[in-house]
């Protein structure tokens, strides 16, 4: 079996050529279902690879097969991963070992399942060089600290010694990237890296990888942001059903496609300033004291349901208190939606926690209705308010079918019987535009797009008046992405929903609010009505949110 060198001489070139790679997975009655099928592709060294496609085309099986990072039903059928000229899929398991982490450095998309939730995230950037013997342990620490501060964590001493569940979904990911990189590895492979990150965190990111890059390190990037492939990517591969469909530079793909399915995606894609001649009523917000910016319908003129008062929180950790939402106030009006925008850390996860009485306030006061969120009322509004979460894989009860997960609320509030809850369970699905059929699969038989489909369908089974969305589209594909924001306009046209939805893609804030608040540090620090924010910004932060946005498409001359 072979080795890799030990001391290796002049790189061989290519860094990395992929000849015929397929991958497939067992099926329970034994068959095997082909994920990735003769995939072919070259590497040089110092060039950036992106690898795009719908969720399911074999994007990021074929990126973990390089290092043979698969499920024990999964299986290498055929083909050759040569790196440095030395095929990875015949090399010893030990030998594979050394080379991961340290020659070729990986980014999982879930950075919360890819760390350990138990060791502080200092400590496992550290064990990232002390495993691999590049420095001391007290090296390590300094080197871990500098990584955490190299892709934009702030307070990198203080934060070092926190946990993952500590860190808010864009501080993990770049906690992420900072272990991927923090070996100086030739080979950086980073599966959907700035999906959790606002446009100037990922700016940033993107600026360190360049400089990476720039160095001579090469990279893949399975990403379905083409607005991230154009910056940073010299070549993109489509993948569509397990297959390259096509490829080649960024420009030739990207500015004059010839694949069917690549023409479809650029069509899905979301822009800032391709929604602003959209049919969303654009009445202004209703400011905290009640009066309105601008005049519109006649539930432009109604009193908000939800009122968000001068709210207060501060975490208390042991390396010290966190003010993590500071002097917040906002109002929403039902058939409304509020869009919530900042980078990550700035206070939008726990604005929609404090909303949902899932956090206590240290001050100030949210109201549905005129009733306290935070009182002991607060009971009588548990079906009133509900919320989408992030990850619909990771909100769904893996052991229960999807009617149960949607039915399963109504089910401990003995509401209906067991009939009339299925009846609602299929009624729902109908909705979301699935099959009453699905209900007796499980989670884990979905796409990840089905999944939210699901997600939201459980979240709208006590007939709530308000949705909270947090980055309910931040890890779909851009088609499907398309589908969940069509489906939500829809639901809220039907039912009159209204909708807090916090996201960090612009373009989807553009399309889906009738009235935006950014945040920065835990503060609002600009809040207005939708055309306003996105053409005629007050604040610099805003400014500079808007100037970080990556073009998909080409820029005029």
């Amino acid at each position: 079996m072979n080795t890799l060198p030990q001391n290796a001489q002049e790189p061989v070139s290519p860094l990395l050529e992929v000849k015929g790679l397929r991958t497939g997975f067992r099926r329970a009655d034994g068959s095997t279902f082909v994920a990735a099928d003769g995939v072919d592709f070259t590497l040089e060294e110092g060039r950036a690879l992106a690898i795009v496609g719908e969720s399911g085309s074999g994007k990021s099986v074929s990126v973990r097969s390089l290092l043979r990072l698969l499920p024990k039903t999964a299986k290498i059928l055929d083909g050759e991963v040569r790196y440095r000229g030395t095929d990875l899929l015949t090399v010893s398991p030990g030998a594979l070992r050394k080379v991961r982490g340290r020659e070729i450095g990986m980014v999982f998309q879930n950075a919360m399942e890819a760390l350990n939730p138990t060791i502080g995230v200092g400590k496992q950037l550290a064990e990232a060089l002390t495993w691999h013997k590049l420095c001391s342990r007290r090296q390590a620490r300094s080197r871990a600290i500098e990584a955490l501060r190299d892709v934009g964590i702030p307070e990198p001493e203080h934060r070092a010694s926190m946990y993952p569940f500590q860190f808010s979904g864009g501080m993990r990911q770049r906690a992420m990237i900072a272990m991927a990189i923090i070996s100086s590895p030739k080979l950086l492979i980073a599966d959907e890296p700035t999906t959790a990150l606002d446009v100037t965190v990922q700016a940033q990111v993107l600026d360190l990888l360049a400089q990476i890059k720039e160095g001579g390190t090469g990279m893949i990037m399975v990403t379905h942001d083409l607005g991230v492939a154009r910056r940073f990517c010299d070549d993109v591969l489509v993948m569509n059903k397990g297959e390259v469909v096509e490829k080649g530079t960024i420009e030739q793909v990207l500015d004059d496609p010839q694949d069917s399915y690549t023409k479809m995606l650029l069509s899905a894609t979301l822009e800032v300033g391709t929604a602003r001649n959209t049919s969303r009523n654009t009445a202004g917000p209703i400011k905290p004291g009640g009066s309105t910016e601008a005049t519109g319908d006649a539930t432009a003129q109604s009193e908000p349901i939800i009122v968000a008062e001068r709210m207060h929180k501060t975490f208390h950790t042991a390396g010290g208190d966190v003010p993590a939402v500071q002097d917040v106030s906002f109002q929403i009006r039902s058939g409304r939606t509020l869009g919530l925008v900042g980078e990550s850390g700035s206070g939008k996860s726990t604005v929609a926690r404090l909303v949902m009485g899932l956090h206590d306030l240290d001050e100030g006061k949210v109201s549905l209705d005129g009733v306290d969120v935070h009182s002991k009322e607060s009971h009588l509004l548990r079906n009133r308010m509900q919320m989408v979460f992030q990850n619909p894989y990771g909100s769904l009860i893996p052991q229960y079918t999807a009617g149960t997960n949607i039915t399963e609320a109504l089910r401990l509030q003995k509401i209906g019987t067991k009939d009339e809850r299925d009846d609602r369970a299929a009624e729902l699905l109908r909705l979301v535009g699935l099959s009453p059929d699905d209900a007796q699969r499980y989670p884990q038989q979905f796409s990840g797009g089905q999944q939210q489909r699901i997600a939201i369908a459980r979240a709208l089974a006590p007939n709530p008046d308000v949705l909270i969305c947090d980055e309910p589209t931040s890890s779909l594909d851009v088609s499907i992405q398309a589908q969940i924001l069509e489906l939500l306009n829809e639901i809220q046209e039907r039912l009159g929903v209204a909708y807090l939805l916090i996201s960090h893609n612009l373009a989807v804030v553009e399309k889906m609010s009738d009235a935006v608040a950014v945040m920065r540090k835990g503060e609002i620090v600009e809040y207005g009505d939708r055309e306003s924010i996105f053409t005629n910004p007050e604040h610099p932060y805003t400014q500079q949110l808007l100037d970080a946005i990556l073009p998909v498409r080409a820029m005029a001359a």
